[in-house]
């Protein structure tokens, strides 16, 4: 398997360069796949914060590169910026690529996908686009409140288009309760791999010139990386990314695996020599150890307050924002 990864000073050039370094394998896999459908997954988790999402220059630069290839060409996410702004962020892509559509995902054909919870079995809908289309996972790295890393795969939880927090195994306010949150582990692992191989893409291209670190996946800080990296096979890629992020243990990357840890990866690099050149040591999420636990021995509940503080910010902003909005309109 061929993961490639380019150097640079521009996002774009090294999101190029990284395709163009496997352009053959990425080619016969487009005539294998036989869609004249493209589909890029963007992670749009919540626009009002842009360091968590991928960046409009990542998407303009992958448009240039397959726009031409397809017929059709849909960028979407089952997130705010696609169900409330209709992609507003993204509205310069428009204007150069007019055959590009955006979509929360709702609109195309789905199936059930059971997510184990600790309250019982509940039911999703997940996006069967990824299959049908010729599709690209362009993601970005981040630590992650629950996962302990974000990148290319996980992105793809984005496809679920119906009972999204099942996928956590607990309702919104039990995340707090770190007792249940360590309890849940397991079954949350087990749901997003679930969900990654009923959506896993058919190409990923991590943009990794910005990283994120802390307090991810909406509210961390920067961490300059200055690099591209791109794969027909997004379990290597995101493990290989994890490690240059100095993540550590990543659990449900280590389920997807399985046996594939044996298998020879050939890294094609352009712009440095050694990965310990663009390797990078990110502050991990304040909760990180409690995300790779199965059993907490506490006599009393521990609660996670920041947590809450967390959602409280992020509301806060999501609600100036709709304010703004309000305010244009009716000017």
């Amino acid at each position: 398997m061929k993961i490639s990864i380019a150097k640079g000073e521009s996002r774009k050039e090294n999101i190029k360069e990284a395709v163009r370094l496997i352009g053959n394998d990425i080619e016969k896999a487009i005539k294998s796949k036989k869609s004249k459908r493209l589909f890029i997954k963007v992670n749009a988790i919540d626009t009002n914060f842009p360091l968590a999402c991928t960046h409009p220059e990542a998407l303009d630069a992958v448009l240039e590169i397959f726009y031409n290839k397809f017929d059709e060409v849909i960028v979407g996410d089952n997130s705010f910026a696609f169900t409330q702004y209709s992609g507003e962020y993204y509205k310069q892509a428009l204007n150069k690529f007019p055959k590009v559509r955006f979509s929360d995902l709702a609109e195309f054909e789905s199936e059930e996908i059971d997510f184990e919870t600790l309250n019982g079995i509940e039911t999703g809908k997940v996006s069967l686009l990824p299959r049908q289309a010729f599709s690209i996972s362009l993601a970005l790295p981040k630590t992650h409140d629950a996962f302990v890393y974000t990148g290319c795969l996980k992105n793809m939880f984005g496809c679920v288009i119906k009972n999204r927090n099942g996928l956590h195994a607990m309702k919104l306010y039990e995340r707090m309760i770190l007792n249940k949150y360590v309890k849940g582990n397991r079954m949350k692992w087990q749901n997003l791999t679930n969900v990654i191989q009923k959506t896993k893409p058919d190409l990923c291209i991590l943009d990794a010139f910005e990283g994120m670190e802390g307090d991810g996946p909406i509210m961390g800080k920067r961490v300059e990386m200055g690099i591209a990296m791109c794969s027909l096979n997004g379990i290597a890629l995101d493990k290989l990314a994890s490690k240059i992020c100095g993540l550590g243990h990543v659990p449900y990357l280590a389920m997807l695996s399985g046996n594939s840890d044996n298998e020879e990866i050939e890294i094609i690099k352009e712009g440095f020599n050694d990965i310990s050149e663009i390797s990078r040591k990110f502050k991990m999420h304040y909760n990180t150890k409690y995300q790779t636990k199965t059993e907490l021995n506490a006599l009393m509940p521990l609660l996670d307050f920041r947590s809450g503080i967390s959602l409280l910010k992020r509301s806060y902003r999501i609600w100036d924002k709709i304010k703004d909005m309000l305010a244009e309109k009716m000017r």
